[in-house]
């Protein structure tokens, strides 16, 4: 039987039995010999305003569902794309991080542990949110294992708050600053798209200036005269092991509505997914992945969802 023919009897035994997995992947629960899966952190109580992103997983998993496992290049015509090991075959979806609503740390403590058990045997991860503070679990897990890493930060905030929010420091807009802070990521290897969400004052910004991170707004991705410097910050991140790290609010509230933290002007889809197949010229496959945010309780979730299944894919390839 071939590769697709087993992959296609898995999406139907999917439908049969009502177990949606991401893009009709087989279920697997124990890491075995597989080169990635995918996990769900279903968890919101990082969310300062708008809630819903626990629900996040089930609702991509239901929105990749129908999906090609395929992306189709962005050029047919002219210079081709590079061609990126992306075998279906070779991944999983491990369901869920065994989070529980109620506690961040223990939160924090299970997708760490479940990224670890599958990164140890080397497979990639491809997480999905949940909201932003469970990418700090996954970062321990990932820079425990590879050093600190480089990270690709697609979002409308800069995730590095100083600050306790009701009673806690940590939330989904502090993660950054602690990952830079615990020696997760490598600073010189960390860039920020899309940022343009108006702040209370100019600390977090400071903060990441101070570090060596890049940062860039929608209007500076956009400068043709940049376009260089953007090539070169982007291609800086994948000089060792990586992460890539998507908030769904970097993308404009026309397109993705169904987010915790909605801010005008983002980035359109034809502007995001050139950037992220960008992680496909790197010298090696990213080590890990997310796609975070994603508030299906909220208007807009169909339309939001399908969308973020189409990142994931160009994600993969």
């Amino acid at each position: 039987m071939t590769p697709d023919a087993t992959l296609d009897l898995s999406l139907m035994e999917g439908l049969r039995t009502g177990l949606a997995t991401f893009l009709g992947l087989p279920f697997q629960l124990e890491p075995g010999q597989a080169k990635g899966v995918v996990i769900g952190a279903p968890f919101d109580g990082g969310v300062i305003h708008r809630p819903g992103a626990r629900l996040g997983p089930w609702a991509l998993r239901s929105a990749s569902l129908g999906l090609g496992r395929q992306a189709l290049p962005l050029r047919l015509q002219g210079a081709a794309e590079p061609a990126e090991a992306w075998e279906a075959s070779t991944w999983v979806d491990g369901g869920n991080a065994p989070t529980r609503p109620f506690d961040t740390t223990e939160a924090l403590m299970a997708v760490e542990s479940t990224i670890a058990m599958w990164a140890a045997t080397g497979a990639r991860t491809l997480m999905l949110g949940g909201d932003h503070l469970m990418t700090l679990g996954a970062l321990r897990a990932q820079a425990r294992l590879h050093g600190p890493l480089g990270l690709l930060h697609v979002d409308a905030h800069p995730d590095a708050a100083d600050g306790t929010v009701w009673g806690t420091p940590h939330h989904h807009g502090t993660w950054l600053r602690t990952a830079l802070e615990e020696g997760l990521v490598d600073p010189a290897r960390t860039v920020q798209l899309g940022l343009r969400a108006p702040r209370h004052d100019d600390g977090e910004l400071a903060f990441l200036r101070d570090r060596g991170v890049r940062s860039w707004t929608p209007w500076d991705l956009r400068d043709p005269h940049l376009a260089a410097q953007l090539r070169g910050d982007l291609a800086r991140v994948g000089q060792g092991p990586a992460y890539v790290s998507v908030d769904l609010d970097a993308l404009d509230p026309a397109e993705a509505p169904a987010v915790a933290e909605p801010v005008p002007a983002g980035l359109s889809s034809t502007e995001l997914l050139p950037l992220l197949r960008a992680v496909h010229h790197w010298p090696e496959p990213w080590v890990g992945a997310d796609l975070m945010e994603l508030a299906p309780t909220l208007p807009g979730a169909e339309t939001t969802a399908r969308l973020a299944a189409h990142l994931a894919l160009h994600l993969l390839g």
